[in-house]
């Protein structure tokens, strides 16, 4: 149903939101692990998540790192290499209809991913418009290059065709500070080379403020607002075996209720901006798709 990148101006809990927003979605999710810096789905969240009916565990071979080699493997240029995609997709957990894409295992090999946004970037588009899967992605923190988004230490074109991009703040005055000067870039890049400036808003991690008060310290909407529960926060940093509760959290629930307000936000941008439906670049990324929507009618 939508697309939504979650950044952060520093350290400030986008991974961590991502995953509780994915995880406490009530619809199939495809959770893009887009973090220039690196990835910590594999030794965390995903540790434990085993694939198949073998057990298959998650190790170096899978994830983002591995589709420009993909590509560069080809035997020649006009062989897709889209149909790699699928196998780097790992289950989020045992529910067969989450699934999420392990980032990057070292931060050195961003720079091969420049051929790859294209394909990838239509795969996250087609999961959500033709399938109706909520789309998560952990874009991590936001590095700028001449006051717009770095082309290599960010996923710049994934986060200018997304329909919402969060920005996660703490209620910290620290954290308000680092983000207001970002709060403006990321609104000046997006309306210069994406959809628009309205595609950015708030996800406020905290309690203890007022919205409107945020919204006019850092002149953007607040979207969203999770509370801080350390021991939700925790397993889903680690991974392993759920605590008791974590489910009932104050984090997750808040995660749930979250999840509908942001699909008629972004629906509503649609409308607004008229948005173009997406196609499948080539049958490949067709078959892709198709195979995520086969998991979506086994859960059904």
């Amino acid at each position: 149903m939508t697309l939504i990148v979650l950044v952060s101006a520093k350290s400030d809990g986008a991974t961590t939101s991502a995953a509780a927003l994915a995880l406490a979605s009530r619809r199939p999710v495809l959770f893009a692990e887009l973090d220039m810096a690196g990835g910590s789905l594999r030794h965390g969240l995903l540790r434990d998540v085993t694939r198949g009916e073998h057990g298959e565990r998650l190790d170096g071979t899978i994830g983002l790192h591995r589709l420009p080699q993909a590509d560069w493997e080809r035997a020649s240029a006009e062989q897709d290499f889209a149909p790699h995609v699928a196998q780097h997709l790992w289950p989020l957990d045992d529910s067969d209809y989450r699934t999420a894409l392990p980032g990057l295992t070292d931060p050195r090999q961003a720079a091969s991913l420049t051929s790859t946004w294209p394909t990838l970037l239509n795969v996250l588009q087609l999961t959500d418009q033709q399938l109706g899967w909520d789309v998560l992605v952990d874009g991590g923190r936001i590095v700028l290059d001449g006051g717009h988004l770095h082309p290599v230490l960010t996923p710049a074109p994934v986060l200018r065709e997304a329909d919402l991009v969060l920005l996660v703040v703490r209620t910290t005055e620290a954290s308000q500070a680092l983000a207001h000067p970002m709060v403006r870039a990321l609104q000046d890049d997006l309306a210069a080379q994406g959809t628009s400036a309205r595609a950015l808003g708030l996800l406020v991690l905290g309690e203890g403020y007022r919205p409107g008060d945020v919204t006019r310290g850092l002149e953007a909407p607040v979207l969203a607002a999770l509370p801080w529960d350390e021991a939700a926060a925790a397993w889903l940093r680690t991974g392993g075996r759920i605590p008791r509760g974590v489910t009932r959290s104050r984090l997750m629930r808040a995660a749930r209720d979250a999840m509908e307000p942001l699909r008629e936000y972004a629906d509503r941008r649609r409308l607004h901006l008229q948005m173009r439906q997406v196609q499948a670049a080539n049958p490949a990324v067709q078959q892709i798709v198709h195979q995520l929507g086969q998991r979506a009618v086994r859960h059904d």
